[in-house]
């Protein structure tokens, strides 16, 4: 009888063990049935996805992508200033052709072609698995493509062009002794997006061609024509005023010529207001909030860290322009969404 006993024990144990089973696998089942929305999309987790469109009576197709690799601001910031620099390799190896010089344009393209790979390495890349399938059920038709938003906002080395080398060319002596006043120089106002495939496509091609110059050379000027876009968007253009003014008080500040930074700062935060008066009122108060935070900052610019605190400021500001189609932008998959101090503004 004991013996018995023991058995039916452990026959209601295992009973016990199945229920639990099945409870667990149905919980599942009900939480991924849960996730599919009502437009056929998966969300499996935030970096991948899988789309289903179509009825299946004929065909249905399905569209899977998943990312991999982090875009956090300061390596967006980076990637900013590395483009910056490929153009002007890009510029350099232009004038090598163009002065009869072409070792040294050589040089200039080879160091482009190595910052373009640089690049790429800090881009995240989503592989896209695109699968037809027919009423069957049966896969005739499959792809797999790796791609990454490669088109970069040139924040930080178009200071060069766009701010100081004006005001150097007509007051290198005043600028280097009193600093640098973002009120000094005609600021360009457009935002430049650098094509990072385009430009990488026709650095190789002319990377093959140095034995007829002339043809080399017209591959980098298409380069400099259909890959650096600039675009003018009036309700950005106090936004690049703020970006060039935080980045000048940045380096004055850097420079211990504090007075300026603070003239810098100020203009940062006057175009702040207009920048907000052109929004609505849902995103005035985190615009509100930084035009407060530069004013706090204002009288403490000698403080250690101030730089830092700026380039804060810089990299919020940064973050309101309109992206462009295939824009690099802050990529966070640990963040559940939210990507450190940044927040978008609605336009």
């Amino acid at each position: 009888m004991k013996t018995i006993r023991n058995l039916i024990l452990i026959e209601k144990g295992k009973a016990i063990i199945s229920i639990i089973t099945l409870l667990t696998m149905l919980l599942f089942t009900f939480n991924v049935a849960a996730a599919t929305n009502s437009s056929g999309e998966l969300e499996v987790q935030r970096d991948q996805s899988t789309t289903v469109t179509g009825s299946g009576e004929r065909y249905q197709t399905i569209v899977e992508r998943h990312t991999e690799g982090d875009l956090p601001s300061e390596d967006l910031h980076q990637a900013s200033l590395l483009a910056s620099r490929i153009v002007n390799h890009l510029n350099d190896a232009v004038k090598g052709f163009l002065d009869q010089n072409p070792k040294a344009a050589v040089t200039d393209i080879e160091m482009a072609q190595n910052l373009t790979k640089v690049v790429r390495d800090l881009l995240p890349v989503t592989t896209v698995t695109t699968i037809v399938k027919d009423s069957g059920g049966k896969e005739i038709y499959k792809d797999i493509d790796k791609v990454q938003d490669d088109r970069i906002a040139l924040y930080n080395g178009m200071i060069a062009m766009e701010v100081v080398e004006p005001v150097i060319d007509a007051k290198e002596k005043t600028a280097a002794l009193k600093g640098l006043r973002l009120a000094d120089a005609n600021v360009i106002q457009t935002s430049v997006l650098a094509d990072l495939s385009y430009i990488e496509r026709k650095l190789n091609r002319a990377k093959a061609l140095l034995e007829k110059p002339e043809d080399a050379l017209a591959q980098l000027i298409l380069a400099q024509n259909h890959g650096i876009m600039t675009k003018v968007n009036k309700v950005d253009d106090p936004l690049v005023k703020v970006q060039h003014a935080l980045r000048l008080a940045e380096r004055m500040v850097e420079e211990g010529k504090h007075e300026v930074a603070q003239d810098n700062l100020r203009l940062a935060q006057v175009q702040l207001g207009m920048y907000r008066a052109a929004l609505g009122k849902d995103d005035s108060k985190v615009i509100k909030q930084l035009e407060d935070d530069i004013a706090a900052l204002m009288p403490k610019t000698e403080e250690i860290g101030a730089a830092g605190k700026i380039r804060n400021f810089w990299e919020r500001a940064v973050n309101w322009f309109r992206d462009e189609p295939g824009q690099a932008h802050v990529v966070d998959n640990n963040s559940g969404g939210e990507t450190e101090q940044v927040q978008k503004v609605k336009k």
